[in-house]
């Protein structure tokens, strides 16, 4: 059986203890191998022990869990985020491929969890860009978002702002650029409907096409309405679309 050193990170002692006896009588593959009240004491945790993976808080008086992971100039641990509802940090965890639980944790989900990260065969790029995409857009104060995507053997950023339009492509998004540049994620357009609600600029035409209304050169009045944008793509948008459109568009 193979065995996963793991840590706990959380401020309330009565949530770690919750969690430790639950991995105990659930998921006896993760061995922890210490534990944690704030960001400051994981930080050494992570460094002394080297756990394969972390359960992470996110919401500590001290510090969120997310300022924990920019501590690390490379991140070498799986993280498993837990956390209370909040909408704008499971999108950005969601659509960054990585994996959370929601207290107060249920069995089933932290079973699920835990075979994922037991299962998981990704590579430690994947890792990096990750956590990358996460920590450049969980902060909602942030005005310039990036999304981190690869190309070759680098990591490109993309700011949301340079973002032209996103199609649809099967279970991947074409990202096209103000540069004419294209760009291929592994994401539904489903996901980055969910990722972008709380970006006003992005609006979504149809099952297969996101754009930026920054990015609309003209459109026409007349029936049906040709939107054409700065990259010179002209997409029709669909009546029941059309008074949303022109409504951002005039704000």
């Amino acid at each position: 059986m193979e065995i996963l050193n793991a840590i706990i990170v959380d401020d309330e002692d009565r949530s770690r203890r919750v969690l430790r006896k639950l991995l105990a009588g659930f998921c006896p593959e993760v061995k922890i191998v210490g534990e944690a009240k704030n960001i400051d004491e994981a930080y050494v945790v992570i460094n002394n022990v080297k756990p394969q993976l972390v359960f992470l808080d996110v919401q500590m008086p001290t510090g969120n869990g997310f300022a924990l992971l920019e501590k690390f100039k490379e991140v070498s641990f799986d993280v498993i985020f837990v956390t209370s509802f909040d909408q704008y940090a499971i999108s950005a965890i969601k659509f960054s491929a990585l994996d959370y639980l929601l207290k107060p944790v249920e069995t089933i989900e932290l079973r699920s969890a835990v075979d994922r990260a037991l299962n998981k065969s990704k590579i430690y790029a994947d890792r990096q860009v990750q956590i990358i995409n996460l920590l450049n857009n969980i902060d909602p104060e942030v005005k310039e978002k990036r999304i981190s995507v690869h190309k070759n053997e680098s990591v490109v950023f993309i700011s949301l702002s340079n973002i032209v339009h996103i199609e649809a492509d099967d279970r991947y998004s074409l990202i096209k650029t103000l540069q004419n540049e294209t760009y291929t994620l592994a994401k539904t357009l489903k996901e980055f409907e969910g990722f972008l609600c709380n970006e006003r600029l992005f609006i979504r035409i149809s099952r297969s096409l996101i754009v930026n209304i920054a990015h609309v050169k003209s459109y026409t009045k007349d029936e049906p309405c040709m939107i054409t944008m700065s990259d010179g793509m002209v997409f029709e948008a669909p009546r029941r679309k059309k008074q949303e459109i022109l409504k951002m568009l005039k704000k």
